[in-house]
């Protein structure tokens, strides 16, 4: 059974694409359960839209707080480390190169969410799709419903040349 939420949230992700670091900072408050999980959902076939597998490490973000109902988290994940991911979507995309770009790409692509699970919400409480909108110092920023997301990234390239 899923409860209703007042749950809200931020979420600003940085990614480099010259090294491969991915920060994730969250802030949250107002949710009705205590937090079991969070992480990143990817990818979509319709931007936006649907549920999808875990592409970040699993059960939650290495060191999110859990058993809590509001909270910040802040950590730095080398992408390049098969250990930042769930291991299903590694294999899924046919390995650790293929699942580096398959991430970065469904960033860019409006193919990603951030979820908070609690214990009253199994399923997740509060989600944001992440969706770039380039401003104007050349950073990506995103925007969710119910948790607002935020992605920069500097010295951006094509998701190809993560490679």
């Amino acid at each position: 059974m899923s409860y209703a939420s007042s749950g809200t949230g931020t979420a600003l992700i940085t990614v480099d694409f010259d090294t491969l670091m991915m920060e994730v900072n969250v802030t949250f408050g107002g949710l009705s359960g205590n937090t079991t999980a969070s992480h990143i959902h990817c990818c979509t076939v319709t931007p936006g839209s649907a549920n999808v597998g875990v592409a970040t490490v699993l059960p939650s973000f290495t060191d999110f707080p859990l058993g809590v109902t509001s909270g910040t988290y802040d950590h730095t994940f080398d992408m390049a480390q098969a250990s930042s991911y769930n291991p299903a979507f590694v294999t899924l995309q046919g390995g650790l190169p293929q699942a580096e770009v398959a991430l970065i790409t469904g960033l860019l692509n409006n193919e990603t969410y951030l979820n908070i699970h609690t214990m009253l919400n199994p399923g997740g409480e509060i989600r944001g799709i992440l969706s770039p909108v380039p401003d104007e110092v050349g950073t990506l920023s995103l925007l969710g419903l119910g948790i607002i997301g935020l992605i920069t990234a500097r010295k951006m390239q094509k998701p190809s040349a993560v490679l």
